[in-house]
């Protein structure tokens, strides 16, 4: 009980919101002119609410609706058309179609109308009514015609659309109908002699009969003024007498003029040859258009066909839908149609036996036409491949053919050219397989307007072209070119460079295409640009410009993967201001997040948008300037604690490039002394005590080359020098030089292994916290000599001084010596 109950609300609510939708869209209604109101296929379950507008044509086509309640169209009084087909209406209330006086048109079909849907009058408002279609419902013979007499007080009715059930007479009734001339009679399968005895009153011009299964001799007789008759076979009830029911009762027309005569809807299992009992009854009658579609022919026999055609006759339609493909050459037996404008034999494959073959590759045939022939239209429904090629098609009688369709009737390649039809104004060729084109394909084409061909291979053909300007050179008229599906990533140049005499509309759907065509730079030279469903996220900048110097009336990019972010801003604000894409209220792209929006919905907020990028632009330019100074800052910290060693290692380089070759076992000094310069007397007098004592030593004032920088000079020196010697006093230490050789020292030493190459002299009572860092690192290695500074003091004398200082340098000396002497 309570999920009954919680539908029943559910269904109030949904009518409550559709009401609710349907009065705000009409609201809106009321403060402009509204002419047509589109409703159809919407799910509408009930009639919206029309209010006073000037309101002519209202579809309602192909909802839910189930009654049409009383007043629905009292405010519509200028209403002309009410298409209300294809609901689920049962009930029509009274009054419904109240105050209606200038509706012209109705449609009631498909609906579910029974005995207790109409009411007495419900059409009696209708004074201008002329086209009724109540057919296809769930009327009762006993209420057909109840509504056959409600009908016959329509006076101004042209047309009528009505079901007839079991009826072995129409009412008398519609004589009332004096304007009546086109009938629609759906629901009798079996016609009988007298079924239309009480319509010879009328003058039907226009008779369509729908779910035929037998017609009797005389069915017809009772039309004289009959011009157009459609009967559609009823497929599942059809038998072999059918077809032979059908044109015997068209001998009551013998001798008669006929505008139309089509049977559609044959069964396949009733399938028949066009022979001499059918031409022989289409002969007798002056008929201007046959059709006969889908009726499943097996064939046509030659000798009563070309009769038919050579005889006077009034053919100038003809439309033959054929199960297979014909070896015969009846084809060529149109050729003695006198009046034929338009032929239609689709599904048909030519095999003419009077093929030219000059080479295995190279085909030349032709085929005969009416001369008076205007549209051929031969195509297949379905691709019918073939392993004949284009070289040199002829058609004869072809100078009045301006129609000429032949898709999917596959040819092996597109190498040749067609004569004989050189005012063509429409070509399809769709389907073709034209991996090999020529540029004279179209050469003989002078007149051609339209150009259609899709999925023909032409990716691959328009590449083959040698010289793709003269494709289309001669077909100056060209306005609309359909190259729809053929994989195409780009035109060659030229293809357009024309001087076309009207506007192209071109349609380039469904191909490769990553950005604009190659389309030449001409205003004036397309009207239409169809690219939708190709791979283009966006146009370049080249791209727009040329599209504002060719200013197209309409741009369609609908299918494509268009990008919607930061990046393609250009094109959309291009998109917004130029107003040249068509379809944005359909396209579909691809926003920041990942999500996929409506392009004009976005444009919308497209400022906003604009802003938030300038944004993230400042956002993502301030990131990655804090992120440069970061690491800047980060690599200066790095490079200040590590700069001796950075340098130490950039001088090795150095002198790696400049060819510098390292003693390998002997040095040129025996101590490089490094000293402060303003301690220069003491370090001279400390220069000679240790001279006269054999030893050499190095000092930058006396061996540092002149122009030679100095960094270079004092890795020099203590890559030369077996021990280096620091004379380390007040003024020193304040030496930013001193403090550099220390560091130098200390990555030779590390990196050669020469740890206790480092001799330290103390002076000036330094102590050991007031020596530099790199110095401290290192001192668990170093011999340190301290310059005696209290005479007074034991074993601390000159003397004592130097004797150290002389064996200090003498150690790694009298080793090496050693060890040269074990090698030896």
């Amino acid at each position: 009980m309570k999920e009954a109950m919680a539908k029943v609300f559910l269904i109030i609510w949904c009518i409550i919101l559709q009401l609710g939708l349907i009065k705000a869209t009409y609201s809106k209604m009321n403060e402009q002119t509204v002419n047509v109101i589109d409703y159809s296929m919407k799910n509408l379950t009930v009639m919206p609410i029309f209010q006073q507008n000037s309101t002519t044509d209202i579809n309602l086509r192909g909802n839910l609706l189930q009654v049409v309640p009383a007043l629905s169209f009292q405010q519509s009084k200028k209403l002309k058309s009410l298409d209300l087909s294809m609901n689920k209406l049962d009930l029509i209330e009274r009054g419904a179609f109240a105050g209606l006086t200038e509706l012209i048109y109705l449609s009631l079909r498909d609906n579910r109308l029974t005995s207790n849907s109409l009411h007495v009058g419900i059409f009696q408002d209708l004074i201008s009514l002329q086209d009724l279609n109540i057919h296809v419902n769930f009327f009762s013979y006993e209420y057909t015609l109840f509504l056959q007499s409600e009908i016959s007080h329509l006076k101004s009715l042209v047309r009528l659309g009505i079901d007839l059930r079991g009826q072995l007479q129409i009412n008398k009734c519609f004589c009332k109908l004096s304007e009546l001339q086109d009938l629609e009679l759906v629901g009798l399968r079996r016609y009988s002699d007298n079924l239309f005895q009480n319509l010879k009153c009328l003058k039907i011009e226009i008779l369509s009969l729908d779910s035929v299964v037998f017609l009797a001799p005389d069915t017809f007789i009772c039309f004289p003024t009959l011009k157009t008759l459609r009967i559609r076979i009823v497929y599942r009830f059809a038998t072999y007498d059918t077809i032979i029911s059908i044109f015997n009762s068209f001998k009551v027309f013998k001798g008669k003029n006929m505008t139309e005569i089509s049977i559609y809807n044959n069964p396949h299992r009733n399938g028949f040859v066009l022979g001499h009992r059918h031409f022989a009854v289409l002969q007798e009658i002056c008929l201007q258009k046959l059709n006969l579609m889908a009726d499943s022919i097996l064939g046509i026999q030659f000798g009563p066909f070309f009769k038919y055609g050579y005889t006077d006759n009034c053919l100038e339609e003809l439309n033959i839908n054929l199960m297979f493909d014909s070896t015969d050459s009846y084809v060529f037996a149109f050729c003695a149609f006198k009046h034929l404008k338009i032929l239609g034999i689709p599904h048909v494959i030519f095999k003419d036996n009077r093929l030219e073959r000059s080479t295995q590759n190279d085909v030349s045939y032709s085929f005969c036409l009416p001369k008076t022939l205007e549209e051929l239209d031969y195509h297949s429904n379905v691709k019918s491949y073939s392993t004949r090629r284009i070289a040199n098609l002829t058609i004869l009688n072809g100078s009045n053919l301006k129609a000429l369709n032949m898709a999917n009737v596959t040819v092996r390649d597109c190498n040749g050219t067609i004569y004989g039809i050189e005012n063509l104004e429409y070509l399809d060729m769709s389907g073709f397989d034209c991996r090999v084109l020529s540029e004279h394909l179209l050469s003989h084409f002078p007149k051609l307007i339209t150009l259609i061909a899709q999925d023909a291979t032409l990716g691959i053909g328009l590449n083959t072209l040698k010289n793709a300007s003269e494709f289309l050179k001669i077909n100056a008229d060209l306005k609309h070119i359909d190259l729809m599906k053929n994989s195409i990533k780009s035109l060659p140049d030229g293809l357009f460079n024309h001087p076309f005499r009207q506007k192209l509309t071109i349609i380039l759907d469904r191909n490769n295409f990553q950005s604009l065509p190659n389309f030449p730079s001409k205003p004036n030279t397309f009207q239409l640009i169809s690219l939708k469903y190709n791979r283009i996220s966006c146009l370049s900048e080249d791209d727009m410009a040329k599209l504002n110097i060719i200013k197209p009336s309409s741009i369609f990019l609908r299918g494509n993967p268009m990008e919607c972010s930061c990046n393609t801003l250009t094109f959309l604000t291009w998109v917004q201001h130029s107003g040249l894409i068509s379809d944005v209220h359909e396209i579909e792209c691809i926003s920041q997040n990942g999500t996929l929006v409506i392009l004009s919905q976005f444009l919308q907020n497209l400022k906003t948008y604009e802003i938030s990028c300038q944004s993230k632009l400042w956002i993502t330019l301030a990131s990655c300037i804090s992120a440069f100074i970061s690491l800047a800052l980060i690599f200066g910290i790095v490079y200040y604690r590590y700069r001796f060693a950075f340098e130490y290692f950039f001088l090795r380089i150095k002198m790696k490039l400049r060819h510098y070759q390292p003693l390998s076992e002997e040095f040129i000094h025996d101590a490089f002394i490094s000293y402060s310069h303003k301690d220069i007397s003491w370090v001279k007098t400390l220069y000679d005590n240790l001279q006269s004592k054999g030893f050499s030593l190095c000092l930058y004032h006396k061996d540092f080359k002149v122009g030679k920088p100095i960094a270079d000079c004092i890795v020099e020196a203590i890559n030369s020098s077996r021990k280096i010697v620091f004379v380390i006093t007040e003024d020193f230490l304040q030496s930013s030089w001193g403090t550099y050789e220390i560091e130098m020292t200390r990555m030779h030493a590390f990196r050669e292994g020469r740890e206790s190459m480092v001799v330290v002299i103390l002076k000036d009572d330094i102590e050991k916290d007031k020596l530099p860092k790199a110095l401290k690192e290192i001192w668990y290695k170093v011999v340190c000599i301290v310059w005696p500074s209290d005479p007074d003091a034991p074993y601390n004398s000159e003397e004592i001084f130097y004797e150290k200082l002389c064996i200090a340098l003498s150690d790694s000396r009298i080793r090496m010596n050693d060890d040269n002497i074990q090698m030896t």
